[in-house]
């Protein structure tokens, strides 16, 4: 492809993306919803007009020989009529005392805390016009990765 041609190219793929997220500075730039045939998805019959939820089992090892596990739930049911994901992180067995904050990332980026009670907690947050594609979610203490997932696929 000559040089003319791919800067016709990105040009053309630029505008798509702008148009496809409405133009709206600020926000992050969604991925590609996922196609929905892996198990630990569902499909949602909400107002996405086709987009549903995706599923992330968070896992990681015992603390004080108590393994805790977790999930994670992005709800993009109404990702494809221009709204917002919302994302749901429970936890549970976290063998750390009471009130301890738990710092929730995706990708990397803070997102929120869970404050532990019995072992357990849950955070649910609006990522905005975001749709999960590869993207990880982690549960940190400090430095510390508690839990993490496999990367919503």
């Amino acid at each position: 492809m000559n040089a003319t041609k791919m800067t016709t190219a990105i040009a053309m793929a630029a505008l798509l993306m702008a148009a496809g997220c409405g133009g709206r500075e600020g926000s992050p730039s969604p991925t590609a919803p996922s196609v929905l045939s892996d198990s630990s998805q569902t499909a949602s019959g909400g107002g996405g007009g086709g987009c549903g939820s995706a599923k992330e089992t968070l896992t990681g090892a015992a603390i004080n020989g108590v393994t805790p596990s977790g999930e994670a739930v992005a709800d993009m049911s109404k990702f494809c009529s221009g709204g917002s994901t919302s994302l749901t992180v429970n936890v549970r067995n976290v063998n750390l005392a009471d009130g301890v904050a738990l710092q929730v990332t995706i990708d990397f980026k803070p997102i929120g805390t869970i404050a532990l009670s019995g072992g357990s907690g849950r955070l649910v947050t609006s990522l905005g016009h975001f749709a999960v594609s590869f993207d990880q979610v982690r549960v940190k203490n400090g430095d510390a990765t508690i839990l993490a997932g496999g990367s919503f696929r």
